[in-house]
């Protein structure tokens, strides 16, 4: 009894699928449009509040994509920050 009740609970598991071959993942096939920055900024990441820790950079240039590194944080600093003229931000 206890080793059919264990092989329906195997079967009802292979049916809806779990622990079975999975379908192929749209992300390796779908292309999403690049981010384009509308502003010309510097953005400098720290660890904290009290600034002494830099854990990544963002660079923007009018109307290209962006380029980081490291990490972005709730501590940002912005070094400085220019409106694009007639670049209009593109998100994904």
């Amino acid at each position: 009894m206890r080793l059919r009740l264990i092989l329906g609970f195997a079967l009802v598991a292979a049916q809806l699928g779990c622990g079975g071959a999975e379908a192929p993942s749209e992300l390796a096939t779908r292309e999403d449009p690049l981010l384009r920055c509308a502003t010309d900024h510097y953005i400098v990441f720290y660890s904290d509040a009290s600034h002494t820790t830099e854990v990544g950079t963002e660079l923007c240039v009018c109307d290209r994509t962006p380029a980081r590194t490291g990490t972005r944080s709730a501590y940002p600093d912005v070094v400085y920050s220019y409106e694009c003229s007639g670049a209009r931000a593109t998100t994904p």
